[in-house]
C-alpha cells in the first residue's frame, strides 16, 4: 500500500516591510485622548454607582440656625460702623433643587432663606437691600421669604429692609416685597399682579378619542380633584375656589397692612383684582415708594439708619463644596402628568 506523506499548505509569506530610513525610529500607535476620557468618565460613572449607591448623597443645604456664608464688599467703606446685606431674589420664586450631572442642588428659594437667616443671627448687620426681579411662584414659597425678611426686622427695633425692584415684582415677588420699610422701583419695573391661581390641564376629551381610561382609586368621591382624565366636576372646582380664595384674602390683607391706603381706596382704583401696574401708575397708588436705581435704593437704605456711611456687602450662601463620595447615584424617573399647584404667579 502506498501512503502519501502529509504535505502541509503553502501560503505567501507576508510582504517585508523596507527598512526604515537611518536615524528613524518606529512609532507606537497612540489611543487618542477622547478615548482615555471616556474610559475614566465610566470608571468613575461605575465605582459611584456600584459603590454605595443610595450611601452617597449630595448635600442640600437645608435651613440652618448659623447658615455658611460669603460676605463681599460691593460698595462703600469697610471700616464703616454701619453694614447693609445685599440679597437677590431672581425669577420664579418655586422650593424646588435642580438636577446636574453630580445629583441635587440647593434651590434658589433655600438659597435665600439661609442667606436672610444668617443677616439675622449677625449682630454685625443692620439692613437688607433686597433686589428683586421675580414674576412670583409658589404661596409657600413667597410666604416663607417675607416671613424670614419680618423675622429679620422683628430681631431689633433698629433694623430696617428696603425692597429695590428691577424688571418686575408681580404677584409673589411683590408679596415678598411687602415685608421692606421701602420699595424703590426702576422707571421701567412692573408690579403688582396681586392675586392666587391654580391651574391645571384636562385631557377627559382626548382621552376618550384615544382609548385611555382612568382607573385612579380614591378613599373618598373628592380626594382626586383635578385629576386630569375625569370630566371637569363642579363640586370640585367649588372646592379649589374656596382655597384660592382664601389664600387670595392672606395676600389682600398683607398688602392692606403695609401699603399707606385703605380697602375702599384699593377697591376704588381696583389694585387687587390681579392687575399689573407700570411705574408712574404704582408710585402714584402708593404700591411702591418712589422710583430709582440701585444707587437711590442705597440712599434710602442710609436715611432709614440715619447714617449715610454705610458697607454694603452682597452675602451669599456657600454651599457644601464637591466630592467625589457625596455624589447622587443615577436615578429614573418616569413621565408624569403636569402638576398642579397654588401660585402668587403672573406669567405673560
Amino acid at each position: 500500500m502506498n501512503v502519501t506523506k502529509y504535505q502541509p499548505p503553502e501560503f505567501p509569506l507576508p510582504p517585508v516591510p523596507p527598512p526604515l530610513p537611518a536615524g528613524e525610529k518606529k512609532r507606537k500607535k497612540r489611543i487618542p485622548i477622547a478615548l482615555w476620557i471616556l474610559l475614566a468618565v465610566s470608571l468613575i460613572g461605575n465605582a459611584v454607582f456600584f459603590v454605595g449607591r443610595d450611601a452617597f448623597t449630595w448635600l442640600e443645604g437645608g435651613l440652618k440656625e448659623f447658615p455658611p456664608v460669603e460676605a463681599t464688599l460691593a460698595w462703600g467703606d469697610e471700616s464703616a460702623e454701619t453694614h447693609v446685606a445685599v440679597l437677590y431674589l431672581d425669577g420664579i420664586i418655586l422650593d424646588e433643587s435642580g438636577q446636574t450631572l453630580f445629583g441635587e442642588t440647593t434651590s434658589p428659594v433655600a438659597r435665600l432663606l439661609n442667606e436672610i437667616q444668617a443677616v439675622t443671627m449677625d449682630p454685625a448687620y443692620d439692613a437688607i437691600l433686597l433686589h428683586i426681579d421675580s414674576p412670583g411662584g409658589g404661596v409657600t414659597a413667597s410666604d416663607e421669604i417675607y416671613r424670614a425678611l419680618m423675622a429679620f426686622k422683628e430681631s431689633r427695633p433698629d433694623r430696617r429692609v428696603v425692597a429695590h425692584i428691577q424688571d418686575m415684582a408681580a404677584s409673589g415677588g411683590y408679596y415678598a416685597a411687602l415685608a421692606a420699610d421701602r420699595i424703590v422701583a426702576q422707571p421701567t419695573s412692573v408690579v403688582g399682579s396681586i392675586g392666587v391661581l391654580i391651574s391645571a390641564v384636562n385631557f377627559h376629551k382626548l382621552g376618550e378619542k384615544l382609548g385611555i381610561e382612568d382607573v385612579t382609586l380614591t378613599s373618598s368621591e373628592n380626594k382626586a380633584l383635578l385629576n386630569a382624565l375625569d370630566p371637569v366636576d363642579p363640586e370640585h372646582t367649588a372646592i379649589l375656589q374656596e382655597v384660592v380664595d382664601s389664600m387670595y384674602e392672606r395676600f389682600r390683607t398683607l398688602v392692606l397692612e403695609h401699603r399707606p391706603f385703605t380697602s375702599e381706596f384699593a377697591d376704588e382704583h381696583q389694585l387687587l383684582d390681579g392687575r399689573i401696574f407700570t411705574l408712574p401708575d404704582a408710585l402714584d397708588f402708593g404700591l411702591v415708594d418712589r422710583m430709582g436705581y440701585e444707587d437711590e435704593a442705597r440712599f434710602e437704605v442710609a436715611e432709614l439708619l440715619g447714617n449715610r456711611s454705610a458697607a454694603f456687602y452682597e452675602v451669599s450662601y456657600a454651599s457644601p463644596s464637591f466630592s467625589l463620595f457625596s455624589v447622587k447615584s443615577p436615578q429614573i424617573t418616569l413621565p408624569t402628568l403636569p402638576r398642579s399647584r397654588l401660585m402668587y404667579y403672573w406669567a405673560p
